[in-house]
């Protein structure tokens, strides 16, 4: 696996710990963040089990030795660049586990109509915030809902505990945006309405399988 901009290593280190991949890199565009990496492997003593490469995005992967690539802590756009830029990764079927700090839907968007589908999902929460994290392969999706409301009816049909204060606060958060722009004519308060009804009917979907 290689895990994508590493920062501290904290991933690739609990993979190491736990011989959970065979082979492991560790990359990141910042000297400093991947010092940080290999300090922490060498406490941990599993600094001969990481290979450590600084580069951009997955240019510094070599493309025999990765069967999955995880991308995590970015923008969804970012994310969305990196794949971009390496087309190997679709054409040998690697699996992408990620998981965007922002622009979910752009993500989502880019991975649709770059040729990936959406294999899984799952929901977690620290203090107050809200992480979805998700696997997509290279696929074509047969799913007629937008890319995005996709993602969320993956995520209803785990029936995780947490999903439904996260989809209501979706929910409020779009309510209150369209609202605000219930007198605009660039149509954004149209396909915020649409989005609305889509995130209340997956909520309405998660209640029915709840019974």
């Amino acid at each position: 696996m290689a895990d994508i901009g590493t920062d501290h290593g904290l991933l690739p280190i609990y993979l190491a710990q736990n011989e959970l991949a065979s082979h492991i890199t560790a990359t990141d565009i910042s000297a400093g963040s991947l010092g940080a990496a290999r300090r922490s492997a060498s406490k941990y003593g599993v600094t001969d089990k990481i290979e450590f490469v600084e580069a951009p995005g997955l240019t510094g992967v070599a493309k025999t030795q990765v069967d999955t690539v995880v991308i995590a802590g970015m923008g969804g756009q970012n994310i969305a660049e990196i794949i971009r830029d390496a087309p190997w990764v679709k054409k040998r079927k690697v699996r992408l586990i990620l998981q965007p700090q922002s622009k979910t839907d752009e993500l989502c968007g880019f991975l649709r109509s770059a040729g990936y589908v959406l294999r899984d999902a799952e929901i977690v929460r620290d203090r107050s915030r809200y992480y979805i994290i998700f696997v997509a392969t290279s696929g074509r999706s047969k799913s007629l809902l937008a890319p995005e409301i996709e993602l969320y009816s993956i995520l209803a049909a785990k029936r995780s505990p947490l999903f439904i204060s996260y989809i209501d606060m979706l929910i409020n958060k779009t309510q209150s945006a369209a609202s605000g722009l219930r007198n605009s004519v660039s149509g954004k308060h149209d396909i915020l309405h649409k989005k609305l009804v889509d995130l209340r009917n997956i909520r309405g979907a998660f209640d029915l399988w709840q019974t």
